[in-house]
C-alpha cells in the first residue's frame, strides 16, 4: 500500500464515524412522538475527495518520436560530431546536489508531517469516543430537566470540537499528498540531469578514445 493511501485511510475512517456519531438519532428517553418522527438534522462535514496516490502524483511525460540519428552501435563513430557545448558537467553536477539537498529537506519536512498527523488521528478517535459516550449519557435523561440540558450542551460542545479537529486533520492531509508531489517531481528532475550527465560523459569518452 502506497503512502498516500496509508494517510488517507484513517481521515475517511474518522470522517465517517464522526458522521455516524453525529447523525444517529440522538433524541433523549421520553422526547414527544413529534419530534421522534422529525427529528433535527445536525450539519455533520464532508468528506474531501481522495488525493492522488504517489504513483499517479508524478508528472506525466508524453511520449516522444523515435530519434531520428543513428545511434553509436548503428554507425561508426564520426569525431567531427561536436559534443553539445550547452551541457555543462559542472554545472549539472552542481544542479544535482542541489536537488539532492532539496529532496532531503522536503523528506525530512514531510516525516516531521506524518509524526504530527498520526498524532492527531490519535487524538480524533478520543474525540469520537467521547462524542459518543456524551450522547448516550444525553438520551438517558428526561427531556426538558437541568441533567438533560446540561448533557446535550456536553454533547453539541464535543460535537463542535470533533468537527474542528477534523477539519485540521484533512487540511494536513491536503499538506502531506502536497508534499509527496513535490518530492516525486523533485526525484523526477534529478533522474533527468543525471541522464544529461550520463549522456555527456559517455560521449566525451568516446571522443578521447578517438583521439
Amino acid at each position: 500500500m502506497n503512502t498516500s493511501v496509508k494517510f488517507l485511510i484513517p481521515t475517511i475512517f474518522l470522517a465517517l464515524g464522526f458522521i455516524l456519531s453525529c447523525n444517529d438519532e440522538s433524541s433523549p428517553v421520553g422526547k414527544e412522538d413529534s419530534d421522534v418522527n422529525n427529528p433535527t438534522t445536525i450539519e455533520t462535514p464532508s468528506i474531501p475527495d481522495p488525493p492522488p496516490t504517489l504513483a499517479s502524483s508524478s508528472p506525466k511525460i508524453p511520449p516522444t518520436d523515435p530519434p531520428t540519428t543513428p545511434t553509436p552501435t548503428e554507425t561508426p563513430y564520426n569525431e567531427n560530431v561536436p559534443l553539445d557545448t550547452d551541457t555543462n558537467p559542472e554545472e549539472l553536477s552542481m544542479k544535482i546536489k542541489e536537488i539532492e539537498e532539496k529532496i532531503q529537506t522536503l523528506e525530512k519536512n514531510s516525516e516531521k508531517h506524518y509524526d504530527e498527523y498520526y498524532k492527531m488521528v490519535d487524538y480524533q478517535k478520543e474525540i469520537l469516543n467521547e462524542v459518543k459516550r456524551r450522547k448516550m449519557i444525553m438520551r438517558s435523561k428526561t427531556v426538558g430537566t437541568p441533567e438533560q440540558i446540561k448533557a446535550q450542551k456536553d454533547f453539541e460542545d464535543q460535537k463542535k470540537l470533533g468537527k474542528e479537529k477534523l477539519q485540521i486533520l484533512k487540511e494536513k492531509n491536503i499538506l502531506l499528498n502536497n508534499l509527496n508531489k513535490s518530492i516525486n517531481a523533485a526525484r523526477d528532475e534529478k533522474i533527468d540531469l543525471e541522464k544529461k550527465q550520463e549522456d555527456y560523459l559517455k560521449k566525451q569518452k568516446e571522443r578521447e578514445k578517438k583521439n
